[in-house]
């Protein structure tokens, strides 16, 4: 009986395996990566791929139920009929485990197999994405075989605990009457509408009023969370109250093909709400997951290019004339000894220190203070009036206690206490030669000049105040005549001879040897959201195919009693197009409008990783957007012509 209804179910039964064997396969792929110690050098790779094996997990749990729930939505009819014929419960209990062991066999069998299959070209796309030579030594890790088991058992298990309990629980008259409810016509809920109004328009507020990195991170969660939250409130009653307004114009409500269409989505809007919700926030994860690691990976050089405005930088704390002056001769005879030209060259001394900002006043941090807000933070970059001269060509004339301020405007006062002393703000700056290097993370960053008296009196205060005290920093950065090969290894010779001192630099690093660590890491990135992006479409897709057929099945009978009134096939295939594009238009057109909102919190979020790059960022979201809707309208059309095939009995 078991394999019988498999097979008289295939057309269910079939994408619910494939689907099974996708995310199988996906799952073992991952755990496969996140243990290979070819992907896995630096730290932070590692945790976005373990992170990826979470995720992936997780989803496949939520999703693999949420599909069962269709698939026992249109069994339950069959198996109340079974009760009826004579089976008992228990009966009834073994065929669901026969069914559930041989769907459960084959996709979890079928899905190690195309795991394996797929794991060496998943090895070489990875080797590509990282651009490591190909020759790299491939493996099959029993690991992941092992966890691929063990989750997707135990998945099964519980999809059999749930749905021989739910069936049990339930008499033979209601699994017959099962498919036959909610026919009343819903109520408008405006106070669910009016929550999820409320709670959109929140996520969108936040998402568009984000000026930096700190508070974009801590507002993505929250925005996150509101805007799922107000998307279930509107489909499940912002739909309703839609649809009667549709059904209001009477223009377009007394036609033949709105008012079926229109009527059939009102009276079982409870059940398509949920669906259409799921499909908006699956779409929207796909455009924004896709987007953001496609712009990441594709704008590489302009990160690199924020990060290191100069082939090689080296960084040194507290170091002295001689010892500035010793590090100066290694780079010239490193440049020497190499046939090479040192080019772009600069040095400078600043300080970069944390500040308390309460009411105009810069304090000192002891960092041990409770700070509820990143607002209660200030970082400033000081510069001495020589140095500022050096580096811009620009003289400056300070008076005593006097500054050149960069800064983010009205943040402070024109007079202003800084750890105890009155400084005045004597000349707006511009711009800046040196960074402040938490200027995109936090809200009050400042540049100052100061005179070099001042700036020595300053220094000694903050060496006293502070428990742990800001150092000195030597900055040096330059390019290398001659191909990127010929930085790489001046940085290496650099670094050979810098590391025998006794008193070392506290950072040399190299543009390009950090162009290899960040393909790695944004190819990590890039790759679990292709994988991500992947499982979130796989979602929709069939969310969307059960959707369709399951109401197909539905709307069967009420289209055979409109035929044998007199609708013709002509009238019920212009009823399905407008009921379709009803439904094609609500979640498609949300997800695209989320979208659209968090553009500003996700540029934000970028920065972060150093991405400043906007337009790139925004052409790379269009072109995921308009692929997606591609996609998205060719499922929706071969999908849309089953429902009509089911509806006008020709399937």
């Amino acid at each position: 009986m078991a394999i019988a209804n498999i097979r008289s179910h295939q057309k269910f039964y079939l994408p619910f395996l494939l689907t099974i064997i996708l995310s199988a396969a996906m799952y073992y792929n991952m755990c496969g990566v996140s243990v290979n110690t070819v992907y896995t050098v630096q730290e932070a790779t590692a945790e976005v791929l373990g992170f990826g094996v979470v995720i992936l997990g997780l989803f496949s749990v939520i999703f693999l139920f949420y599909t069962n729930s269709f698939l026992m939505k249109r069994r339950k009819q069959e198996l109340g009929l079974y009760h009826v014929l004579g089976l008992n419960r228990r009966h009834i209990a073994m065929v669901l485990a026969w069914e559930t062991f041989f769907i459960a066999a084959a996709g979890i069998v079928g899905g190690l197999v195309a795991g394996l299959l797929l794991d060496r070209m998943m090895f070489l796309i990875i080797l590509r994405l990282y651009h490591h030579p190909i020759n790299v030594e491939y493996h099959i890790y029993p690991y992941a075989i092992k966890k691929t088991l063990q989750l997707f058992l135990g998945i099964f298990v519980l999809l059999y605990l749930y749905d021989a309990l739910s069936v049990c629980r339930s008499s033979a008259i209601e699994l017959l009457q099962s498919g036959h409810t909610g026919e009343r016509e819903p109520k408008t809920k405006w106070a669910a509408a009016i929550a999820g109004v409320v709670c959109v328009g929140t996520g969108y507020y936040m998402a568009n009023t984000v000026e930096n990195v700190a508070a974009a991170l801590t507002a993505l969660f929250l925005c996150v969370l509101l805007v799922m939250a107000g998307t279930y409130c509107l489909f499940l009653a912002g739909s309703v109250a839609f649809l009667k307004f549709l059904k209001r114009r009477k223009t377009y409500y007394y036609q033949t093909n709105h008012f079926v269409a229109v009527c059939g989505l009102l009276y079982r809007m409870k059940q398509n709400a949920v669906g259409l919700a799921n499909i908006c926030i699956l779409s929207t994860g796909v455009l924004l997951v896709l987007s953001t690691t496609v712009c990441l990976y594709a704008g590489m050089k302009d990160i690199l290019t924020v990060r290191f405005p100069h082939e090689i930088e080296i960084l040194c704390n507290d170091y002295g004339e001689e010892e500035q002056e010793k590090i100066e001769r290694a780079i010239a005879k490193t440049a020497r000894d190499g046939g090479w030209t040192v080019e772009n060259y600069r040095a400078y001394e600043s300080v970069n220190v944390s500040f308390l900002l309460k009411e105009g006043e810069l304090s000192a941090d002891s960092g041990d203070t409770l700070i509820l807000s990143f607002d209660d933070f200030a970082s400033v970059t000081f510069l001495t009036d020589q140095t500022y001269e050096k580096l811009t060509g620009k003289k400056i004339h300070l008076p005593k206690n006097g500054v050149g301020a960069y800064h983010v405007k009205n943040a402070l006062p024109k007079t202003f206490c800084m750890m105890g002393n009155e400084y005045r703000i004597a000349e707006e700056l511009d711009g800046f030669p040196v960074p402040n290097k938490m200027q995109n993370i936090m809200s009050n960053w400042f540049c100052f000049v100061m005179r070099r008296e001042d700036f020595e009196q300053f220094f000694r205060q903050q060496q006293k105040l502070y428990e742990k005290p800001s150092a000195m920093e030597l900055a040096l950065s330059f390019d290398v005549s001659g191909e990127k090969e010929d930085a790489v290894a001046f940085f290496e010779r650099l670094q050979e001879t810098c590391g025998a001192w006794e008193k070392q630099p506290s950072m040399i690093n190299c543009r390009y040897v950090n162009e290899a660590d960040g393909y790695i890491l944004y190819g990590s990135m890039l790759f679990l959201g292709i994988y991500l992006g992947t499982m979130f479409l796989t979602a929709t897709v069939l969310i969307i195919y059960y959707k369709q057929m399951m109401e197909g099945y539905e709307d069967r009978g009420r289209y055979a009693i409109m035929r044998k009134v007199g609708m013709d096939r002509r009238e019920i295939r212009r009823c399905v197009r407008s009921q379709i594009l009803i439904l094609f238009f609500l979640p498609l057109g949300t997800a695209l409008a989320h979208c659209l909102a968090a553009f500003h919190l996700m540029t934000r979020v970028l920065q972060g990783f150093y991405m400043h790059n906007t337009l790139l960022f925004a052409g790379v979201t269009a072109a995921v957007a308009g692929v997606f809707t591609l996609g998205y309208t060719l499922v929706f059309l071969i999908t849309s012509r089953s429902y009509y095939q089911i509806v006008s009995g020709t399937i």
